[in-house]
């Protein structure tokens, strides 16, 4: 029953180079990593690793970025994060669906 709603959902493609996607590798002394994440709900859940890119982001001075997905891993007390960042190349315009 639930997947006959996915019937009425329509996929548009589009036209045109709308986003650019980087990858940061971050790595962070675990007592950093708790320090900035101290108040999120789940530190060490994806949420909690994209908190603290979205802090990090913050604090280079980056607002345009938006965070995707976002790997944890920890080994000898760092933390790993590889994280996804969309960029908008134009912004003043919207994509072209067909």
């Amino acid at each position: 029953m639930e997947s006959s709603l996915f019937a009425q959902v329509e996929e548009r493609e589009i036209h045109g180079d709308v986003f650019q996607v980087t990858h940061r590798i971050l790595q962070v002394p675990r007592e950093v990593y708790i320090q900035i994440t101290c108040d999120h709900p789940e530190p060490f859940s994806e949420e909690g690793a994209q908190y603290f890119v979205e802090q990090y982001l913050r604090w280079l001075g980056e607002k345009d970025g938006l965070v995707g997905l976002v790997r944890l891993d920890e080994k000898n007390g760092v933390i790993l994060l590889d994280a996804t960042i969309r960029y908008r190349i134009n912004s003043l315009e919207r994509p072209f669906y067909s």
